[in-house]
Parts: C-alpha cells; sequence; structure tokens
C-alpha cells in the first residue's frame, strides 16, 4: 500500500465520471472539507487487513504529531503500477476506514472507481506531505535481506515497460501538456516522478539558474557544490533524520547507512568548517544549485509540480545577530524584484514554533519578531500560519498563484538559530572569542521544476523573448534560398541570439503554421525577394509582419528585448 499524507487548509472534489464497473454510488456536486489531513491512498497486490491496520496506525502516529484528527481516505490509483484488484481494493479502503474509526479519528472516505476533479491548499510547514510504504511485512522485527527476484520478462513485455507516461485526458492549458507539445520534457514509465529535460527544457531551466546566478553574483554570493550522496549520520546531526528519513533515498555501502541528500543545507554547513571564519568575513552568502532527491510519492499526476528529483536555486547565509535584518530584507527585496520580472501575483506568510521543534521559546520568539518586523517594514501584508514553521526555526514563505488560481509555495526564508550550533560553527569575534553564527536559509525559485511549470501555464507557452528557448526559426520559401537562409543562421546565432531553422521542402505557409503551433516569438521567412536584398521578413508570434529588415537590426531588437526584461 502507498499512502501519500497532505496536511491541508482544505480539499474540494467532485466526482466526474465512473472509471470502472464497481465503482461505488455517490452524490453529485462538489464535495468541501477543511482543516484535515487527506490520505491519497493506493492499494497494491497482496494487501490485505493488516496491511490496513499497520496503515491506520502509522496513520495515527502522524496525524498525532500534527495534532489533527480529522481525515480523508483518498483512493489514488497513481501512486503505484502494481494495483490490486478493483474488488479487493474497496474491501482495504473499507477496512481502512472502520479501523480508523475505531481508533477515534474522524475519517471520511472519498467514493471508489470515479474519474475526481479536486482542488486543495497544502500547508507549508515540513511535515505536511509525508509519503509511507505499508506492507505485511513493515512491522516487527527487520527480516534479513534477501535477493529481490524478478520475473523473467519477454523483450516486448520489457518494451512494453519502457516507455513514455501518456498525458491524454489532460486539458490543453496544463504545464504537462504545453510542455510536451514545446518539446520541453517528457515522463518516462521507467522512472516516476523524475523529469527527461529535452534540449529546449534544459535551455530553459539553464537560463533560469545563469539569471538567478548573475543576481547572486551582484549581491555578493560565492557558489559551492557538494556530494549528492553522505552518510546517514549527516542528518542525524542536522536532525533532520527524526523529520525526513522517510522521505529519503537510502542504500548501504559497506556496513554503513547512506542517503541521497533532499536537501542543502548539512553539507553547506560542512563546507563551513573547512576554514577559520572572522566576523570581518561575515555575511557569507553560499549558493548552491545541486540537484535533490526526496522519495515521495509523486509522479506524473503532479508533473513538475512535485517531483522526486528536483533543482533549487539554494543558498545559506551566515550571519551575525546584528545582520540579520539587513540581511532579510535585501531577501524581500530581491523576491520582490525576481516575481516582477514575471509578473507573478504572489503573497507572503509567517509560519510560527511547530509543537515539534528544537531549541527554547525565547530563541524562536526573537527569531519570530525579527521576521515580521522586517514584514511589516517592506509594508507587505502576512499571514501567520501558527505552529507551521520548520523545526529549527521560523520562516516566510512565499505563495505564487498560478494561471487557475492553485497557490504554489516557492520562495521561503528561514531564520535558524538551531543547526549552527548542532554543527558546532563559529567565528572569531571582534573581541577575539568564538561565537555562533546564525543562519538564513534561502531560495527564491524553489524547485526549479515547481517554478517552470508554474510559468508554463502562466505565459501557457507563449514565452517572453528574454527567456524562451527558442527565440527565432528562420523560415525558406524555397530550396534555391537555402544557402542565403543559412548565412543569415549563423549571423544570427553567432550573435547569441537563440535561433534554429526550417529548410526543408514543403510550403512556407506549412512551416509559419508548425513555428506557430511551438509558440516561436519570431518567424524569420526568407524568400528571392529577401535574398536579392539581403534582408529578412519577420513574422512575431501574434501574426504581424515586418518586410525588409536588416539581418543586423533584428540582431539588435532581440538584445534590447533581453536586455528590458534581464
Amino acid at each position: 500500500m502507498r499512502i501519500l499524507l497532505n496536511h491541508v487548509d482544505y480539499i474540494e472534489y467532485e466526482p466526474v465520471a465512473k472509471e470502472i464497473s464497481v465503482a461505488e454510488e455517490t452524490s453529485p456536486g462538489k464535495h468541501r472539507m477543511e482543516e484535515l489531513v487527506v490520505a491519497f491512498v493506493a492499494v497494491e497486490a497482496g494487501d490485505d487487513e493488516s496491511v490496513s491496520q499497520k496503515a491506520v496506525g502509522e496513520i495515527g502516529k502522524s496525524l498525532e504529531g500534527l495534532g489533527v484528527r480529522r481525515i480523508l481516505i483518498y483512493p489514488y490509483a497513481h501512486l503505484s503500477q502494481d494495483l490490486a484488484d478493483p474488488r479487493k481494493a474497496l474491501s482495504v479502503l473499507k477496512s481502512m476506514e472502520g479501523q480508523a474509526s475505531q481508533a477515534g479519528l474522524d475519517v471520511h472516505r472519498a467514493p471508489f472507481g470515479w474519474n475526481k476533479a479536486f482542488e486543495m491548499k497544502v500547508k507549508g510547514h515540513p511535515l505536511a506531505e509525508q509519503s509511507k510504504v505499508i506492507t505485511a511485512s513493515s512491522a516487527g522485527p527487520t527480516p534479513p535481506k534477501q535477493a529481490r527476484r524478478r520475473p523473467e520478462l519477454s523483450e516486448e513485455e520489457m518494451l512494453a515497460k519502457v516507455k513514455k507516461s501518456d498525458f491524454g485526458g489532460l486539458p490543453e492549458t496544463d504545464h504537462r501538456v504545453i510542455g510536451e507539445k514545446l518539446d520541453l520534457f517528457s515522463f518516462q514509465e521507467p522512472s516516476p516522478g523524475m523529469v527527461y529535460w529535452h534540449d529546449k527544457g534544459v535551455k530553459l531551466k539553464n537560463m533560469l539558474m545563469e539569471y538567478i546566478r548573475s543576481e547572486n553574483s551582484k549581491r555578493g554570493y560565492i557558489e559551492i557544490s557538494t556530494p549528492a550522496l553522505a552518510n546517514t549520520v549527516l542528518w542525524r546531526v542536522s536532525g533532520h533524520w527524526d523529520h525526513y528519513k522517510d522521505n529519503m533515498f537510502i542504500t548501504e555501502l559497506g556496513d554503513e547507512e547512506f542517503g541521497l541528500k533532499p536537501m542543502n543545507c548539512p553539507s553547506t554547513f560542512l563546507f563551513y568548517k573547512t576554514r577559520k571564519w572572522s566576523y570581518r568575513d561575515l555575511p557569507l552568502r553560499v549558493s548552491d544549485f545541486d540537484q535533490l532527491y526526496r522519495n515521495e510519492l509523486s509522479g506524473v499526476a503532479s508533473g513538475l509540480f512535485r517531483v522526486k528529483v528536483l533543482t533549487q536555486d539554494d543558498a545559506h547565509l551566515f550571519v551575525t545577530e546584528e545582520q540579520i535584518e539587513q540581511e532579510i530584507r535585501g531577501l524581500i527585496d530581491l523576491l520582490k524584484k525576481w516575481y516582477g520580472i514575471f509578473n507573478l501575483t504572489y503573497s507572503l506568510k509567517i509560519s510560527t514554533m511547530p509543537d515539534d521543534h528544537i531549541g527554547t521559546k525565547e530563541q524562536w520568539d526573537k527569531a519570530t519578531a525579527i521576521l515580521r518586523g522586517v514584514v511589516q517594514d517592506a509594508g507587505i501584508s502576512a499571514v501567520i500560519k501558527e505552529k507551521e514553521g520548520a523545526f529549527y526555526g521560523p520562516k516566510i514563505d512565499v505563495d505564487i498563484k498560478d494561471s487557475m488560481g492553485r497557490e504554489w509555495q516557492c520562495a521561503t526564508i528561514q531564520l535558524d538559530y538551531q543547526m549552527p550550533r548542532r554543527f558546532k560553527l563559529t567565528y572569531v569575534g571582534a573581541d577575539g572569542e568564538d561565537h555562533t553564527p546564525i543562519v538564513i536559509h534561502r531560495v527564491i525559485y524553489g524547485s526549479l521544476e515547481r517554478f517552470i511549470g508554474i510559468i508554463i501555464e502562466h505565459f501557457q507557452g507563449k514565452f517572453p523573448v528574454w527567456i524562451s528557448p527558442v527565440q527565432a526559426r528562420v523560415l525558406t520559401v524555397s530550396d534555391e534560398n537555402r544557402d542565403y537562409a543559412k548565412g543569415v543562421f549563423e549571423k544570427l546565432s553567432g550573435e547569441g541570439v537563440r535561433v534554429d531553422a526550417d529548410f526543408a521542402s514543403g510550403t512556407v505557409s506549412s512551416k509559419i503554421r508548425q513555428a506557430q503551433l511551438e509558440k516561436l516569438p519570431y518567424m524569420l521567412v526568407i524568400g528571392k525577394k529577401e535574398q536579392d536584398s539581403g534582408t529578412v521578413s519577420v513574422r512575431s508570434r501574434d501574426g504581424q509582419v515586418r518586410y525588409g529588415v536588416k539581418p543586423e537590426e533584428f540582431i539588435a531588437e532581440v538584445r534590447q528585448r533581453v536586455k528590458d526584461f534581464a
């Protein structure tokens, strides 16, 4: 059994159509519930009442930690590719419902066997999303490891499993549909919840990284990179192990346990410990763009919005007590500037001390007051989210509203007095004594994958010139124009314009139509007239056409469009 737990402000779902013959009867219309945990559940082959009992026990522990008693069991087949027979699955879900009720939970269950449209607002604290895998042997002493026997598959059966994920049935406005049409990325069945970036998608992702890198450089950041794999002792020292181990990819090397890093901060602290720092070195702003790995029950059902392998524009600022407010003001300024470039609507929330935390209440009260004061001084209203801070400190979270009105947490600014103490980080103060720095954890994009999903839908694939993976396409009217068109292409490419070409046989109208389907900003049409005059005809995405444009003029235009935004 696979379970994804979401602590939500609300969920609203509506049964749309029966998917299977054994679908339950249910009342039509929208169903809304507030302040609860939603348990997305996939019942797998071999699951029985003992598995459901263990699942309810694990869910109960999670709810107790969150201080919640209300739960919605939501059948969700997308979490697994090894599903139980529908009748058996329904029996197991009903068993879970009864056992949860007997355990004193306020339990509800969404109808089984239906295609349901849903919307929910997940809370922003670290434990708001948890995933669990429950099997018949998942409780009790750990059995000795044995080599897992894989069934013998024929070549045809293997090829059937090695295929692209299907986005059929999604609306045309969905980022997965747009991304596939624009050839940005794909999802493949052998790597669930992980993105296969195509050439244009890599260009888009790299541009986002380079723009924020450039901004970081202007603001005095240095950049590091650390190993993806580390001994799990690292996360035990940081305190993440007790809060995040269920979402880590764990393996063994020899007799020791290692994990792929789900966050960068512990590794960054090891970098800090490589030398002795002085108060004159602070604030020390350290950025890191390494990939992170989170074993969440996610995947194609969420596209780029929730993935197992992600990249963050991560940074950790090591500061003195006196530098905290100035640095956070600088981060507020950065996120206002950055989200303004993309014309994104956003809102702030301040999350306070959770019940499960490290450090004293006095430290937390002090840190929270600093965040509130900086946000207030910036003239920005913020919602206070009680008990939803990280386990090591309060934070400012920034939610972006997407084109469908959904809110996604992207930027975060976290004030941390605790982990520097756990790692025994120090700097030499003006008095010649050792002092403990304070750390500000921050991301602006958050997950680049999620941010790209948001802007794909925000622009509906019609990216502004400055960030479009392909800014222009050179099109020929006939084969006679190929040599001149090739020269134009090489000139644009040599001057930094992101350009491709379509010199294939075919009508120019079909070439234009294809470029419009790919939502390219410009099409440069070259026929005999353009070749004779040494010009190009410039057709923009909105259908406007300009004739007799010199290639040099077009290059200058693109450069100016980039300069205006970047």
